[in-house]
Protein backbone atom coordinates (compact mmCIF):
# COMPACT_ATOMS: atom_id res chain seq x y z
CA UNK A 1 0.00 0.00 0.00
CA UNK A 2 2.85 2.42 0.75
CA UNK A 3 4.09 1.99 -2.84
CA UNK A 4 0.69 3.01 -4.18
CA UNK A 5 0.67 6.09 -1.94
CA UNK A 6 4.20 6.96 -3.07
CA UNK A 7 3.32 6.87 -6.77
CA UNK A 8 0.19 8.97 -6.11
CA UNK A 9 1.96 11.61 -4.02
CA UNK A 10 5.18 11.87 -6.04
CA UNK A 11 3.60 13.44 -9.16
CA UNK A 12 1.85 15.97 -6.90
CA UNK A 13 5.16 16.77 -5.26
CA UNK A 14 6.83 17.24 -8.63
CA UNK A 15 3.99 19.46 -9.76
CA UNK A 16 4.41 21.66 -6.70
CA UNK A 17 8.03 22.24 -7.70
CA UNK A 18 7.05 23.55 -11.13
CA UNK A 19 4.92 26.67 -11.54
CA UNK A 20 6.23 27.79 -14.95
CA UNK A 21 5.46 25.69 -18.05
CA UNK A 22 8.34 25.09 -20.38
CA UNK A 23 7.93 25.75 -24.07
CA UNK A 24 10.44 23.21 -25.38
CA UNK A 25 10.18 19.53 -24.51
CA UNK A 26 13.26 17.30 -24.28
CA UNK A 27 13.81 15.21 -27.40
CA UNK A 28 14.76 11.98 -25.58
CA UNK A 29 13.60 10.35 -22.36
CA UNK A 30 14.66 7.34 -20.34
CA UNK A 31 11.58 5.66 -18.88
CA UNK A 32 11.23 3.84 -15.56
CA UNK A 33 7.84 2.20 -15.05
CA UNK A 34 5.85 0.04 -12.70
CA UNK A 35 2.95 -1.87 -14.19
CA UNK A 36 0.07 -4.17 -13.35
CA UNK A 37 -0.89 -7.00 -15.72
CA UNK A 38 -4.00 -9.09 -16.22
CA UNK A 39 -4.44 -12.24 -18.30
CA UNK A 40 -7.35 -13.33 -20.49
CA UNK A 41 -7.57 -16.83 -21.90
CA UNK A 42 -8.98 -20.30 -21.29
CA UNK A 43 -8.71 -20.00 -17.50
CA UNK A 44 -10.32 -16.55 -17.43
CA UNK A 45 -12.56 -15.04 -20.08
CA UNK A 46 -12.19 -11.59 -18.54
CA UNK A 47 -9.34 -9.50 -17.12
CA UNK A 48 -9.97 -10.20 -13.44
CA UNK A 49 -6.67 -11.04 -11.72
CA UNK A 50 -3.64 -8.76 -11.50
CA UNK A 51 0.09 -9.14 -11.02
CA UNK A 52 3.03 -6.75 -11.17
CA UNK A 53 5.95 -5.92 -13.42
CA UNK A 54 8.54 -3.31 -14.33
CA UNK A 55 9.53 -1.66 -17.59
CA UNK A 56 12.51 0.32 -18.84
CA UNK A 57 12.28 2.28 -22.06
CA UNK A 58 13.72 4.92 -24.35
CA UNK A 59 11.34 7.47 -25.86
CA UNK A 60 12.28 9.66 -28.81
CA UNK A 61 10.33 12.91 -28.74
CA UNK A 62 11.76 14.98 -31.60
CA UNK A 63 8.88 14.86 -34.08
CA UNK A 64 5.53 16.60 -33.76
CA UNK A 65 3.27 13.67 -34.67
CA UNK A 66 5.12 10.31 -34.82
CA UNK A 67 7.99 9.21 -32.59
CA UNK A 68 9.74 5.93 -31.85
CA UNK A 69 9.84 4.07 -28.56
CA UNK A 70 11.96 1.12 -27.38
CA UNK A 71 10.77 -0.88 -24.36
CA UNK A 72 11.94 -3.77 -22.16
CA UNK A 73 9.23 -5.41 -20.03
CA UNK A 74 9.61 -7.93 -17.19
CA UNK A 75 6.52 -9.09 -15.34
CA UNK A 76 4.06 -11.78 -14.34
CA UNK A 77 0.39 -12.57 -14.82
CA UNK A 78 -1.93 -15.03 -13.08
CA UNK A 79 -4.20 -17.54 -14.83
CA UNK A 80 -6.46 -19.36 -12.40
CA UNK A 81 -9.78 -21.17 -12.45
CA UNK A 82 -10.08 -23.92 -9.77
CA UNK A 83 -13.28 -25.21 -11.38
CA UNK A 84 -11.94 -25.47 -14.93
CA UNK A 85 -13.05 -28.67 -16.64
CA UNK A 86 -12.79 -29.82 -20.24
CA UNK A 87 -14.69 -32.79 -21.65
CA UNK A 88 -13.96 -34.03 -25.17
CA UNK A 89 -15.54 -37.44 -24.66
CA UNK A 90 -12.18 -39.20 -24.19
CA UNK A 91 -11.58 -41.93 -21.67
CA UNK A 92 -9.84 -41.12 -19.41
CA UNK A 93 -10.94 -37.50 -19.19
CA UNK A 94 -8.45 -34.71 -20.06
CA UNK A 95 -6.65 -33.14 -17.10
CA UNK A 96 -5.63 -29.60 -18.08
CA UNK A 97 -4.00 -27.41 -15.45
CA UNK A 98 -6.29 -24.96 -13.65
CA UNK A 99 -3.55 -22.54 -12.52
CA UNK A 100 -0.57 -20.88 -14.16
CA UNK A 101 1.79 -18.17 -13.01
CA UNK A 102 3.00 -16.65 -16.26
CA UNK A 103 6.50 -15.20 -16.14
CA UNK A 104 7.22 -12.84 -19.04
CA UNK A 105 10.12 -10.89 -20.50
CA UNK A 106 9.58 -8.91 -23.69
CA UNK A 107 11.35 -6.42 -25.94
CA UNK A 108 9.38 -4.29 -28.38
CA UNK A 109 9.57 -1.23 -30.58
CA UNK A 110 6.51 0.88 -31.17
CA UNK A 111 5.43 4.13 -32.75
CA UNK A 112 3.80 6.85 -30.67
CA UNK A 113 1.26 8.74 -32.74
CA UNK A 114 0.57 11.98 -30.91
CA UNK A 115 -3.10 12.87 -30.75
CA UNK A 116 -2.28 16.03 -28.79
CA UNK A 117 1.10 17.62 -28.22
CA UNK A 118 1.20 21.13 -26.84
CA UNK A 119 3.20 22.86 -24.13
CA UNK A 120 3.95 20.19 -21.49
CA UNK A 121 1.26 17.63 -22.34
CA UNK A 122 1.34 14.75 -24.83
CA UNK A 123 -1.57 12.37 -25.45
CA UNK A 124 -0.76 9.51 -27.80
CA UNK A 125 -1.82 6.24 -29.39
CA UNK A 126 0.85 3.57 -29.81
CA UNK A 127 1.27 0.48 -31.98
CA UNK A 128 4.31 -1.76 -31.91
CA UNK A 129 5.87 -5.13 -32.57
CA UNK A 130 8.11 -7.24 -30.39
CA UNK A 131 9.10 -10.63 -29.02
CA UNK A 132 8.11 -12.18 -25.72
CA UNK A 133 9.59 -15.07 -23.80
CA UNK A 134 7.05 -16.59 -21.40
CA UNK A 135 7.11 -19.43 -18.91
CA UNK A 136 3.90 -20.73 -17.28
CA UNK A 137 4.44 -22.37 -13.87
CA UNK A 138 2.21 -24.34 -11.54
CA UNK A 139 1.39 -23.55 -7.91
CA UNK A 140 4.63 -25.27 -6.82
CA UNK A 141 6.67 -23.11 -9.23
CA UNK A 142 7.38 -26.00 -11.58
CA UNK A 143 7.39 -25.50 -15.36
CA UNK A 144 4.08 -26.51 -16.88
CA UNK A 145 5.68 -26.92 -20.31
CA UNK A 146 7.41 -30.04 -18.96
CA UNK A 147 4.16 -31.55 -17.68
CA UNK A 148 2.86 -33.25 -20.80
CA UNK A 149 -0.13 -34.73 -18.94
CA UNK A 150 -1.67 -31.23 -18.82
CA UNK A 151 -1.97 -31.07 -22.61
CA UNK A 152 -3.31 -33.19 -25.41
CA UNK A 153 -1.03 -36.08 -26.53
CA UNK A 154 1.90 -34.96 -28.72
CA UNK A 155 1.01 -31.30 -28.13
CA UNK A 156 4.02 -29.04 -27.63
CA UNK A 157 4.69 -25.32 -28.05
CA UNK A 158 7.36 -22.65 -28.20
CA UNK A 159 7.92 -20.36 -25.21
CA UNK A 160 8.64 -17.44 -27.56
CA UNK A 161 5.91 -15.45 -29.28
CA UNK A 162 5.50 -12.37 -31.42
CA UNK A 163 3.39 -9.62 -29.85
CA UNK A 164 1.73 -6.51 -31.28
CA UNK A 165 1.30 -4.10 -28.34
CA UNK A 166 -1.29 -1.37 -28.75
CA UNK A 167 -2.93 1.22 -26.51
CA UNK A 168 -3.10 4.85 -25.44
CA UNK A 169 -1.18 7.00 -22.98
CA UNK A 170 -0.44 10.49 -21.70
CA UNK A 171 2.74 12.25 -20.60
CA UNK A 172 3.14 15.49 -18.65
CA UNK A 173 6.54 17.15 -18.41
CA UNK A 174 7.52 19.33 -15.47
CA UNK A 175 10.28 21.93 -15.34
CA UNK A 176 13.17 21.30 -16.04
CA UNK A 177 12.16 18.21 -18.04
CA UNK A 178 11.22 15.39 -15.67
CA UNK A 179 7.88 13.85 -16.58
CA UNK A 180 5.22 11.46 -15.38
CA UNK A 181 2.81 9.45 -17.46
CA UNK A 182 0.14 6.77 -17.53
CA UNK A 183 -0.43 4.17 -20.22
CA UNK A 184 -2.91 1.38 -20.81
CA UNK A 185 -3.07 -1.25 -23.52
CA UNK A 186 -2.79 -4.85 -24.66
CA UNK A 187 0.28 -6.92 -25.51
CA UNK A 188 -1.67 -8.85 -28.19
CA UNK A 189 0.41 -12.02 -28.09
CA UNK A 190 0.27 -14.41 -31.02
CA UNK A 191 0.14 -17.56 -28.89
CA UNK A 192 -2.56 -19.64 -27.21
CA UNK A 193 -0.18 -21.13 -24.64
CA UNK A 194 0.40 -18.41 -22.03
CA UNK A 195 -1.69 -20.59 -19.68
CA UNK A 196 -0.26 -23.88 -21.06
CA UNK A 197 -3.71 -24.73 -22.50
CA UNK A 198 -4.79 -24.79 -26.13
CA UNK A 199 -6.45 -27.94 -27.52
CA UNK A 200 -8.06 -28.59 -24.14
CA UNK A 201 -9.23 -24.99 -23.95
CA UNK A 202 -12.75 -23.63 -24.30
CA UNK A 203 -11.89 -20.25 -25.87
CA UNK A 204 -10.90 -19.97 -29.52
CA UNK A 205 -9.11 -16.61 -29.24
CA UNK A 206 -5.40 -16.21 -28.55
CA UNK A 207 -4.28 -15.45 -25.00
CA UNK A 208 -3.78 -11.79 -24.20
CA UNK A 209 -2.38 -9.52 -21.48
CA UNK A 210 -3.87 -6.17 -20.46
CA UNK A 211 -1.33 -3.91 -18.81
CA UNK A 212 -1.46 -0.52 -17.10
CA UNK A 213 1.67 1.33 -16.19
CA UNK A 214 2.81 4.47 -14.46
CA UNK A 215 6.02 5.94 -15.82
CA UNK A 216 8.64 8.41 -14.71
CA UNK A 217 10.49 10.14 -17.56
CA UNK A 218 14.09 11.28 -17.18
CA UNK A 219 15.21 13.60 -20.02
CA UNK A 220 18.31 13.02 -22.10
CA UNK A 221 19.00 16.53 -23.31
CA UNK A 222 22.26 18.33 -23.97
CA UNK A 223 20.63 21.64 -23.05
CA UNK A 224 19.37 20.22 -19.76
CA UNK A 225 22.74 18.67 -18.95
CA UNK A 226 24.44 21.98 -19.65
CA UNK A 227 21.93 23.76 -17.45
CA UNK A 228 22.46 21.33 -14.59
CA UNK A 229 26.24 21.60 -15.04
CA UNK A 230 26.06 25.40 -14.94
CA UNK A 231 23.92 25.26 -11.82
CA UNK A 232 26.46 23.02 -10.12
CA UNK A 233 29.33 25.34 -11.01
CA UNK A 234 27.55 28.45 -9.73
CA UNK A 235 26.29 26.85 -6.54
CA UNK A 236 27.81 28.25 -3.37
CA UNK A 237 29.86 25.82 -1.30
CA UNK A 238 28.68 24.80 2.13
CA UNK A 239 30.26 26.88 4.93
CA UNK A 240 32.90 25.11 6.91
Amino acid sequence: MYKVKLFILLPLFLYSLSSIAQTTLPTKFVELSVCTNSYKGDLSHSYSQWANGIQVGLLFNKKKIINGHLNLFIGTAIAQNPNYFFDNGANPQPTPNNFAKIQMIALNYDLHINLYKKHNLIVYFYQGIGLMRFNPKDADNNNLANQISTRAPNESYSNTTVMLPTGIGALYVFKPGIGVGFQGGWLNTRTDYLDNISQWGDMKHLDNILTYRMTFYIPISAALLNKLNTTNKTAKPFPK
